[in-house]
């Protein structure tokens, strides 16, 4: 069975979900779970806007707007690789910390934006791991978050 080519649109937001490898809870350790986060905010200078994420122990939600020549394969692929690198220089480990493949979908208007950010954020919620979203320090929804959301809609 041949590989599906995935749908490209420019300035489009995407929401991407990625696991890690095996299902592993590799990002219950905060130290590694803020590699992911500043991998994010690195997205940020030409590549993307990010709009929203949640890291979760096992999984990462985000949504992008991809820049420039970025497409969201390449932002994806830049954001596992750097941190495994990272994750793994700073464990003494190799291999992979994620699964190779990650699930995307194009948010079409802004209320579908505006769901898929209330839908992300209550996974710490849902998941037991914060009473409320603003309380988990790995999101969007949190106080100290850095995103461009109010750029992009602005824009």
């Amino acid at each position: 069975m041949g590989t599906l080519t995935r749908y490209l649109a420019e300035s489009h937001c995407y929401h991407a979900i990625t696991r890690t490898r095996e299902g592993m809870p590799v990002f219950k350790d905060t130290a590694d779970a803020t590699i992911v986060v500043d991998a994010l905010q690195f997205l940020r200078y030409e590549r993307a806007y990010l709009l929203g994420y949640v890291v979760m122990p096992d999984h990462l939600h985000v949504i992008v707007v991809p820049r420039g020549d970025a497409t969201i394969s390449k932002l994806m692929h830049s954001i596992k690789g750097y941190s495994a690198r990272i994750i793994n220089a700073r464990r003494g480990g190799s291999g992979p910390v994620w699964q190779r493949s990650f699930y995307d979908r194009a948010i079409r208007h802004e209320s579908q934006l505006f769901e898929t950010l209330e839908y992300i954020h209550s996974n710490p919620v849902v998941g037991g791991l914060a009473q409320a979203a603003e309380e988990y320090r790995l999101s969007s929804a949190h106080a100290s978050a850095k995103t461009d959301l109010a750029e992009f809609l602005s824009g």
